[in-house]
């Protein structure tokens, strides 16, 4: 049997909004069919549970207020200088001093970024010469 077409109106027949011929042909069916009078029960069963679950007092952990006072007071106030805020601004004027260098297609690049990759490339290379005088010194002749 396709149960289709009641299985659709359990929802409106549990929140009321049947009309008394609509209630009266699900109430029929169900008093035949165990599978629809199975998910009916289900469906009370859950919607009672929600129900239960939403009147539960929930009451948050020990130390939360505190918690959240103390990492508010971490927080900068409005127009309050931050380390952040600070390089930013920095690094904003370094852009308008150096200015920025031009690439094929229309593409530019901050000049501070170029002097940033060169000395990365330069630790690098340091870091290498290191390692490789080290190395020297520890074979063996």
């Amino acid at each position: 049997m396709d149960c289709s077409y009641f299985c659709e109106r359990l929802n409106q027949y549990v929140d009321g909004e049947l009309g008394y011929l609509d209630v009266a042909e699900l109430q029929g069916h169900l008093s035949f069919c165990p599978h629809c009078a199975a998910e009916l029960a289900q469906l009370s069963e859950l919607r009672g549970a929600l129900a239960a679950w939403g009147e539960a007092e929930l009451a948050p952990p020990p130390g939360f207020a505190e918690r959240v006072a103390a990492a508010a007071a971490l927080e900068a106030k409005p127009g309050e200088a931050t380390l952040e805020r600070v390089v930013h601004d920095v690094l904003d004027t370094l852009d308008e001093t150096l200015g920025r260098i031009p690439l094929p297609g229309g593409r530019t690049i901050p000049v501070k970024n170029v002097l940033g990759y060169g000395i990365a490339a330069t630790a690098l290379l340091i870091q290498l010469e290191r390692y490789l005088r080290r190395t020297r010194e520890l074979k063996p002749s």
